[in-house]
C-alpha cells in the first residue's frame, strides 16, 4: 500500500476563496488538487457531467459532477459510468441568486447536529443527491453508498443505506486541510467491502468462465417449450424450459449492465447464480430495495428467479422463504417453490442503529410517543385530496448491535422514523409472467381464481398475505390432466408470490405493538377499511384486495365505455388518489364512492360499464362489498 502523503503547506491553498468560485471553477481547481497532490493514492476522481451513460443504465439520463474510481476502472471520456462508480462527487457554487445551496444545515440543538434545510433550491439539491444514490444502488450490489459534497469551501461526507443516511458536518477544507487529507488517505486504504460493496456478489469479466455460460444459456434451443394455451397431444418430459424464460434471460443480458455471480445460503451451504440486469426493481432508496432477476443456477444450469432485497429486520417476522415452506409442506396450490433463501452474511442497514446512538431512549415519565405521530415531509396535518404514489416497504426481527449499543437484540424503537433492514435473497423455481401478459377476460378471471383459491387454502390454515396486489399475482403456465376432457393441456394458471409480509392469523395482546410499524399492503390495492381506519388485516381486506386487481386490469386492458383520457383520469384517482386528514393519509373519495354505492360513477350519470359477461361480475362483486360495507 501506498505511504500516507506528508504536506508541509496546504494543498488547497488556492481554494481559499472558493464561497466566490463558480460551480465549475470549483469542481476543476478541486479534482486536480486531488489527482496531482496525490491525496487519495491508488483512487482517482473526475468530472463525469458532460455526457450522460446509455439509457439503458439510466432512463432519466443524469450526470452527476464527478466520482472517485479505483484507478485502473477510471474512465476517460466524461461520462458517468455508474456500474464502477465507488463515491459519487457532487459540486455547488457556495450560493445561488443569493441562496445557499447547501441541502444540509448543521444544528448544534439536534441529535447529531445535521438537519434538511428546506428552501426550494436546496430540496431541488437533495432531491438529486438521493437519485444519485437510488442509481448506484440500482446498477450495482451495495450495501451502502458513500457520497462526497462540495460546497464552497465546505464539504459532507454522506453514508447512505436502505434506511436512510449519515450525514457529518460540514468541514471547512481549506481550515482544517489536515483533517481533510487524513479522511481522504483513509478512504484510500478502505477496501471496497468497506466502502459499501456487496462481498458476496461477484462482478464478471468478459473473460468468466461463468460470463460464458450466461452467454450460452441465452442461445434459444429446438427443446424449449412454447407456453402458449393449447391441448397437448402428449406430456412434454421433464425437466423443460419454457421459450419465454429463456427470452427473459437473454433480455436481461444488456451489454449496458454488469454481470454478477450472486451467493446465497442454502442451509450450511451457499449456492451459486448468475445474474445481470434485473426484470424488476422497485423505486425509491429507501426501503426493501426489492431486485428480481431470470438467474441461472451454476449448479443445475436451469433458470430459476431471483429476488434480491432488505427485508425489514423486527421481532417475529418470519423470512418469505420459510413462509413457503410451510405452505408447501401443507399443500397450499399455486405458490412458489423455494429453492433456497437465507440472510446475506448478517449485512444490515447502519443508520437506523446510528439515529438511536444520537437518540436515547426518553425516560419512562416523558410519556409514549410513536412514529407515526411525527409528521412526514413536511407535510401539514390538513385535510384535502391529493394523488399518492408508493414505494415498497419491508418485514422484521433482531440484529447485531453497532459499537455503543446495549444488548444482543436490537427491537424496534416504537419513536424511532427509521427501519432496520437486512440483505435476504430467496430463489424460486418458477420464473412467471406479469398478469398484464393475460390475453383474454376469461383468462383474467381464472388466474385470479386460482391466487384465491390458494389464499383460501391458506386462509385454512390461519395465515393471510397482506399484500395482494397486481404485482404479486403472477402468470404460470402448467401441464396439467384435465379429466374430463381426459386430454393433456398447456394451461395458464395463477402464482400468488411474495409472500414477505404475511402473517399468521393470530389475537394480539392488548397493548402490544405491531409487527411492522406502519401500514401494510400495496396502497392502490388496499380494502377501503385499512385505507380508512386503523385495523389489522382480514379475509375480507384479502379478498377486496383481489377484486381491486380484477378491476384495474379489466379496466386497463379490456374494452369499455370510456374513451382512453377519461379512463386513465378515472384510474389515477380510483387507485391513486387519497384524502390527507388529522389522522394522516386515507382512502380516496372514488373508492370509498365505489364501494359506498356499490357503482363506478366516473361522472353524474356516466357509470364505468364492460361487455359482458366481465360486467355481471364486476358489477355483482362490487354489490357484495358494499353490502359488507354496510354492515
Amino acid at each position: 500500500t501506498s505511504p500516507k502523503p506528508v504536506f508541509l503547506v496546504n494543498p488547497f491553498e488556492e481554494l481559499q476563496n472558493a464561497n466566490t468560485l463558480d460551480e465549475k471553477t470549483l469542481q476543476d481547481k478541486f479534482i486536480d488538487i486531488i489527482n496531482q497532490q496525490g491525496l487519495a493514492p491508488g483512487l482517482k476522481m473526475d468530472s463525469c457531467e458532460s455526457r450522460p451513460d446509455n439509457a439503458e443504465i439510466d432512463q432519466d439520463r443524469q450526470k452527476v459532477d464527478a466520482a472517485i474510481w479505483r484507478e485502473d476502472l477510471a474512465p476517460t471520456n466524461n461520462k458517468p459510468h455508474w456500474v464502477d462508480q465507488l463515491i459519487p462527487v457532487e459540486f455547488k457554487a457556495w450560493k445561488s441568486g443569493g441562496d445557499y445551496q447547501d441541502p444540509y444545515h448543521d444544528d448544534p440543538t439536534v441529535p447529531g447536529g445535521v438537519v434538511v434545510r428546506p428552501s426550494q433550491l436546496r430540496t431541488k439539491n437533495f432531491e438529486q443527491i438521493i437519485s444519485y444514490a437510488e442509481l448506484v444502488f440500482a446498477v450495482q450490489h451495495r450495501l451502502a453508498v458513500f457520497m462526497l459534497v462540495v460546497v464552497g469551501r465546505v464539504c459532507r461526507f454522506l453514508r447512505w443505506d436502505h434506511s436512510g443516511a449519515v450525514v457529518t458536518q460540514a468541514l471547512d477544507y481549506y481550515e482544517d486541510w489536515q483533517f481533510f487529507c487524513d479522511i481522504l488517505w483513509r478512504v484510500s486504504r478502505c477496501s471496497n467491502e468497506q466502502l459499501g460493496v456487496d462481498p458476496s456478489a461477484t462482478r464478471l469479466s468478459d473473460a468468466d468462465k461463468e460470463s460464458e455460460d450466461m452467454t450460452l444459456a441465452a442461445v434459444a434451443n429446438r427443446d424449449e417449450l412454447d407456453h402458449t394455451e393449447r391441448q397437448l397431444d402428449v406430456p412434454p418430459e421433464a425437466p423443460f424450459t419454457f421459450a419465454y424464460v429463456r427470452e427473459m434471460f437473454s433480455n436481461s443480458l444488456d451489454k449496458q449492465w454488469p454481470r454478477y455471480k450472486l451467493e446465497v445460503p442454502d442451509g450450511t451451504v451457499k449456492r451459486h447464480f448468475l445474474v445481470c440486469k434485473p426484470m424488476f426493481r422497485a423505486k425509491g432508496l429507501i426501503g426493501r430495495g426489492t431486485r428480481g432477476y431470470v438467474a441461472l443456477d451454476c449448479d443445475t444450469g436451469r433458470f430459476v428467479w431471483l429476488k434480491d432485497a432488505w427485508r425489514a429486520y423486527y421481532l417475529l417476522l418470519e423470512k418469505e422463504g420459510d413462509v413457503l415452506a410451510k405452505l408447501k409442506a401443507a399443500e397450499v396450490p399455486n405458490v412458489p417453490t423455494v429453492v433456497c433463501h437465507g440472510d446475506i452474511r448478517d449485512q444490515t442497514t447502519l443508520t437506523s442503529q446510528e439515529w438511536e446512538l444520537k437518540n436515547p431512549q426518553p425516560s419512562p415519565s416523558a410519556g409514549p410517543f410513536r412514529a407515526s405521530e411525527q409528521p412526514r415531509d413536511g407535510v401539514p396535518s390538513t385535510s384535502s385530496s391529493s394523488k399518492r404514489k408508493w414505494t415498497d416497504d419491508g418485514d422484521g426481527a433482531d440484529v447485531p448491535p453497532l459499537k455503543g449499543l446495549d444488548g444482543a437484540k436490537i427491537t424496534y424503537r416504537e419513536d424511532s422514523p427509521l427501519r432496520i433492514h437486512r440483505h435476504y435473497r430467496l430463489v424460486e423455481e418458477e420464473v412467471a409472467m406479469p398478469l398484464s401478459d393475460f390475453e383474454t377476460g376469461e383468462q383474467l378471471v381464472f388466474i385470479i381464481g386460482d391466487c384465491i383459491f390458494g389464499e383460501s387454502r391458506v386462509s385454512l390454515s390461519r395465515t393471510l398475505h397482506r399484500d395482494v396486489s397486481g404485482g404479486n399475482i403472477l402468470i404460470y403456465p402448467r401441464v396439467i390432466w384435465a379429466s374430463g376432457g381426459r386430454v393433456w393441456l398447456m394451461k395458464w394458471t395463477g402464482l400468488l408470490a411474495d409472500w414477505e409480509m404475511s402473517k399468521p392469523i393470530l389475537d394480539e395482546p392488548a397493548g402490544k405493538f405491531p409487527r411492522q410499524p406502519e401500514r401494510t399492503g400495496t396502497w392502490q390495492y388496499m380494502s377501503v377499511a385499512l385505507l380508512s381506519w386503523a385495523k389489522l388485516v382480514e379475509i375480507c381486506d384479502e379478498l377486496e384486495a383481489f377484486f381491486y386487481v380484477l378491476l384495474y386490469h379489466a379496466a386497463r386492458y379490456l374494452r369499455s365505455n370510456l374513451e382512453p383520457i377519461t379512463l386513465a383520469n378515472y384510474l389515477d384517482a380510483f387507485f391513486d388518489q387519497y384524502s390527507l386528514t388529522d389522522d394522516g393519509y386515507q382512502c380516496g373519495t372514488q373508492k370509498l364512492a365505489a364501494i359506498a354505492t356499490g357503482r363506478l360513477t366516473v361522472k353524474a350519470g356516466v357509470d364505468l360499464k364492460f361487455d359482458e359477461p366481465m360486467n355481471h361480475l364486476i358489477c355483482t362483486l362490487l354489490s357484495w362489498f358494499k353490502s359488507h360495507h354496510v354492515v
